[in-house]
């Protein structure tokens, strides 16, 4: 319970650094004054699976940014999360002439020679949840990944007692963020929480939360000493935490993982999922494409230590965590971004406050 209130404290400090809003002038280097964002740009985002509460997010933030902005900025992705259904969608969009690229990769490694060929075409490339993405001006991430990994391990062991066995879910062995999430979880496991025993680690679920529940299911039969799971897409948990409710196994299992409550309410709220943890993904390409933009414009200079990206971007209200900002060298030429977004979801009190004017959660 200690690490977990700990956990809770940074993220309260995080949290109320993004609730002051300061204008770009005031945090961009005093040689570059304030930044405006030009207009008249052909943006286009590509997501590793439509259809889903995560990527709806996202798409309506992307067509958001494009009327705030003026850019024509469009979603795009497959119906399945498919490596070479994306670079397709990647082959049309350079076929077509876009300025920007903005991608949330399948599989990084596999989309890098379709990004290197956009990039030799003066393409700006952004991409998010991809540290190894080679071919990228810059990739976005939404937090340290080992450390996000290591939050929700925390409340996997509080709510287990911190003992017994559990397993771990990934979409694929390809996503490198929810991978590398898994293993932050799997070392802080190891490193706190020495009466845990994972029996099964990154058991791929392709982002299906039928398969997620199924492979609950499945886990039940096969380990009747399971006492909790760590998800790492967003259909994973509630898949499991369905399972575990159909089970009766309510209180018995524990279940966490990265989800939202347009997905998840139900479960939280029923007790079967003990907490999600997760960023909001439409801030995330909001930023992407604010970097893409400054970029086309010729102002890559900015991007750097002392870029408020949360005010630059000029959303209303700003993109809560994204005001302090650290970089390290990526995987290619690029750099990779860290912002301080990170989010936890413990009870429905705190799930309301995510729910719309319209009854609806936006999340």
């Amino acid at each position: 319970m200690k690490k977990v209130l700990c956990g809770l404290l940074a993220l309260m400090l995080v949290a109320s650094m993004g609730c002051f809003t300061v204008s770009a002038e005031e945090e961009a280097p005093a040689e570059g004054g304030e930044i405006t964002l030009g207009s008249g740009y052909d943006i286009m985002t590509t997501v590793k699976l439509l259809g889903i509460g995560w990527f709806d997010r996202t798409e309506t933030m992307v067509k958001e940014f494009g009327e705030n902005t003026g850019n024509n900025c469009y979603q795009t992705g497959p119906s399945e999360a498919d490596a070479a259904a994306t670079n397709q969608l990647l082959e049309d969009a350079i076929a077509t002439g876009v300025d920007a690229i903005c991608i949330i990769p399948f599989a990084p490694a596999s989309a890098d020679p379709v990004l290197a060929k956009a990039r030799e075409q003066g393409i700006v490339v952004i991409s998010h949840e991809a540290t190894d993405q080679v071919e990228c001006d810059y990739d976005i991430e939404a937090f340290d990944n080992y450390a996000y990994g290591a939050i929700l391990m925390d409340y996997l062991a509080e709510g287990m007692e911190e003992e017994g066995e559990y397993y771990t879910t990934v979409g694929a062995v390809t996503a490198t963020s929810q991978c590398q999430w898994e293993e932050g979880g799997y070392n802080q496991q190891q490193a706190e929480y020495p009466n845990m025993t994972p029996i099964e680690r990154r058991i791929e679920t392709q982002d299906e939360q039928a398969k997620s529940k199924s492979i609950m299911a499945e886990m039940i039969n096969t380990y009747p000493d399971l006492k909790g799971f760590q998800g790492a897409t967003s259909q994973d948990a509630p898949g499991g935490a369905e399972a575990v409710a159909e089970a009766g196994m309510i209180g018995k299992i524990t279940v966490v993982g990265t989800s939202m409550p347009s997905i998840a309410s139900k479960q939280l709220e029923e007790g079967s999922l003990y907490a999600m943890a997760l960023w909001d993904p439409g801030l995330s390409v909001y930023a992407m494409q604010t970097l893409a933009v400054m970029m086309l414009d010729g102002n890559g200079d900015l991007i750097n230590e002392d870029l408020n990206l949360s005010a630059a971007s000029g959303y209303e209200g700003g993109l809560e965590g994204y005001d302090k900002l650290t970089f390290t060298d990526g995987a290619g030429e690029g750099q990779i971004i860290y912002a301080n977004a990170t989010l936890v979801i413990d009870s429905v009190e705190k799930m309301e406050q995510y729910r719309g004017e319209d009854g609806e959660f936006y999340l």
